[in-house]
C-alpha cells in the first residue's frame, strides 16, 4: 500500500479508514502523481456513492 503510506493517515489500519480517507486512497490510486486532478477527483466521489453497491457485490 504504497499509496497509503504518502498519505496523512498511514498508520491508520484500513477497517478504521473513514470513507473520505477510503475516496482520497482511491482518487489517488486513479490519478497517480495527478490525483488532485479533477477527473480523478471524480472517480473518488464515483468511487464514495458506489461504495455500497461494490461491498454487496462481493459478499
Amino acid at each position: 500500500m504504497e499509496l497509503k503510506a504518502e498519505s496523512d493517515f498511514a498508520g491508520l489500519p484500513l477497517e478504521e479508514m473513514t470513507l473520505e480517507q477510503q475516496q482520497e486512497l482511491a482518487t489517488r490510486y486513479n490519478g497517480g502523481p495527478y490525483w488532485e486532478d479533477d477527473q480523478a477527483q471524480r472517480y473518488g466521489r464515483d468511487f464514495a456513492h458506489h461504495l455500497d453497491q461494490a461491498r454487496n457485490a462481493i459478499r
